[in-house]
């Protein structure tokens, strides 16, 4: 790889044509170096990367279209440079490249925003004598592979996936007075900015066994290109037989299915819990809303991941959906955070005071169409952090009774076993004197006549 050839991409998503979508949430090109690392130089030389959309259904009827993706994954060809720190004692260790943003911290990277990472061969700069610079290239042209199964999922902005984009711009066609048979019919393109970043890493001679190495990077965004080739002979017209097949004596329905369910999003206030972890504490109820079109059946299940291991809570949901009756839905389920932490080993560890538990929640769905026989295959939407806190009770004069919920901080009101909300005295300034106390005034009783 010649690292100082660089071609860049300049107007070529202007040749796409009138029919491309851009995608809106693109990151700002940003970078970040460290006392070990001067600078990280990423460019793309090649061109975008694309990935087909197939209709595979051999009919056809609007309702039947199939599409399918054809790439398993996505090659971007990238020209990485690396330039370590002015000091012969500081020479290069290693470079990796991600699928997503970093960002410095302290001296090292912090990934977690990036979807994918690869070990990357890059040309390193290195000083080797006052005013003597080194320059070591790679051997040949660097591709970094991207596999999409590794990429659908995260963060919208850096995520790619390619049916779920098809969708999303069919939505909009629909929205527009479009309709699916001519949305088919025709060729459709979309363009994503995605980021991709670039880390180097330099190390210093200290001491024997002492070669601490510190890093910097670059993220850059590159070009995707999602294709569909149109068809024009797809009709929303009457087809004899266009979902009905026979095998053998048995008729079987076509498994296709033309209900689409738009978007699944989990409610935006989460319901985090802090306080008590106690048995018999009711768990967390959280809503998911949901919308699309056309008539059918869905259902739902939620896949979680934190640091004590994954779980998938299956079929959370299931009913009807009819978009002409409704659009907007939501269903609402119990998360099992007291259940998990008392009757599941593996998770006995949630209850520990004072420690905050993260648990990443992603919605899955199947949708199954009011004409067809069988669901289709579970598809993955919105997903949202869910916190949880167990905070230590409070022992009211030494009985057993005990307070949940939020506890006091310092702040001013206080809760009796009651629930009774006291109020804290008010001590005055040191320095100055302090007001007696009102005398209490004497009650007049009157005893009856």
């Amino acid at each position: 790889m010649n690292r100082f050839k660089k071609i860049f991409l300049g107007a070529s998503a202007v040749a796409l044509g009138v029919s491309v979508i851009a995608s809106n949430a693109v990151f700002a090109a940003s970078s970040g170096n460290s006392e070990y690392v001067q600078n990280v130089d990423l460019s793309f030389p090649g061109y975008a990367a694309v990935i087909n959309v197939k209709n595979t259904s051999g009919s056809k009827s609007v309702n039947n279209v199939n599409l399918q993706v054809q790439e398993s994954s996505i090659e971007i060809e990238a020209d990485g440079f690396v330039q370590c720190g002015d000091n012969k004692k500081i020479t290069f260790k290693e470079a990796k490249i991600y699928f997503g943003p970093v960002s410095m911290f302290v001296d090292d990277i912090n990934d977690n925003g990036a979807l994918y990472q690869s070990d990357y061969e890059v040309s390193h700069k290195s000083r080797i004598g006052l005013g003597k610079w080194m320059t070591e290239g790679t051997n040949g042209n660097e591709s970094f592979i991207v596999p999409l199964n590794q990429i659908k999922n995260g963060h919208p902005a850096v995520r790619v996936n390619p049916l779920e984009e098809i969708n999303k711009k069919l939505q909009a066609h629909l929205q527009g007075g479009g309709t699916k048979a001519d949305f088919y019919q025709n060729d459709q393109e979309i363009v994503l900015q995605r980021p991709v970043s670039l880390a180097g890493w330099c190390r210093k001679y200290l001491a024997p066994g002492n070669n601490p190495w510190k890093a910097g990077f670059e993220t850059k965004n590159f070009t995707i290109q999602v294709k569909y080739k149109g068809d024009p002979e797809i009709t929303d017209k009457p087809i004899l037989n266009a979902q009905l097949g026979q095998v053998g004596n048995n008729p079987q329905f076509n498994n296709n299915q033309p209900l689409l369910l738009n978007q699944a999003t989990f409610q935006p206030n989460m319901p985090h819990h802090i306080g008590k972890c106690t048995e018999g504490t009711p768990d967390p109820k959280i809503r998911v809303n949901y919308k699309g079109s056309g008539k059918g059946t869905v259902r739902f299940k939620i896949a979680v991941k934190n640091s004590e291991g994954n779980f998938v809570l299956p079929n959370i949901y299931l009913g009807s959906y009819d978009s002409e009756n409704q659009i907007n839905r939501h269903f609402d389920f119990d998360y099992p955070l007291i259940d998990k932490m008392y009757n599941h080993h593996q998770f006995k560890w949630w209850n520990t005071i004072n420690k905050t538990y993260e648990h990443d929640m992603t919605i899955q769905a199947q949708v199954k169409d009011q004409n067809s026989d069988s669901y289709g295959s579970w598809v993955e939407f919105g997903s949202a952090t869910f916190k949880h806190r167990c905070t230590p009770q409070v022992i009211v004069n030494g009985g057993t009774a005990t307070l949940g919920g939020y506890q006091n901080q310092g702040n001013d009101n206080t809760q009796d076993s009651r629930g009774t909300l006291q109020k804290k005295p008010q001590r005055a300034p040191l320095g100055k004197t302090t007001r007696e106390t009102d005398k209490p005034k004497r009650l007049i009783i009157q005893t009856p006549q």
